[in-house]
């Protein structure tokens, strides 16, 4: 596995040759960084009286996430582009998806929200849709690189549809 960390260095690690007691290690560490990232925008001074409770519900929101096999997943409060291509294409299809579907509901909304609101549902979308989005996205990606990704992703099956 490579890892990047920073100065554009990058390390090949082999997780097989940790110990149990390394690896119980490395997996607390990596849970509590995501798990604390995951709730980082809810603040005292943002919403003093219920900040903890939000805290708690963003945390849990993205260990559920893990769970469900979503690696990466935009916070509600305060967007961050994913790093993987993948999950990039998918929120980029999602949008599109909602900016369609929705385009007057959208519309209809004050303009000072109406960005926030478009990139609320498009993650919405994006986590509802994931199964579906994911093979796309990985094409769109391959043919944007020029070469396959290391984990071809099974397409998932489909009727075909009458001429």
């Amino acid at each position: 596995m490579l890892v990047a960390i920073g100065k554009g260095i990058e390390l090949d690690v082999d997780p097989a040759r940790f110990n149990r007691d390394v690896m119980d290690h490395v997996v607390k560490i990596g849970l509590r960084n995501i798990l604390t990232d995951s709730h980082a925008n809810a603040t005292a001074k943002s919403d003093p009286q219920a900040y903890v409770q939000k805290s708690r519900e963003l945390a849990e929101r993205k260990l559920q996430s893990l769970y469900n096999g979503i690696v990466r997943t935009q916070a509600v409060g305060g967007p961050k582009a994913p790093t993987d291509p993948v999950a990039m294409v998918i929120l980029r299809l999602a949008r599109k998806a909602v900016q369609k579907d929705q385009a007057k509901e959208i519309a209809a909304l004050p303009k000072s929200i109406r960005l926030a609101a478009l990139n609320k549902r498009a993650t919405e979308y994006a986590t509802a849709h994931d199964e579906t989005l994911r093979p796309r996205a990985v094409k769109i990606v391959e043919l944007e690189n020029d070469e396959p990704l290391a984990k071809p992703v099974a397409k998932p099956t489909t009727k075909k549809k009458a001429a």
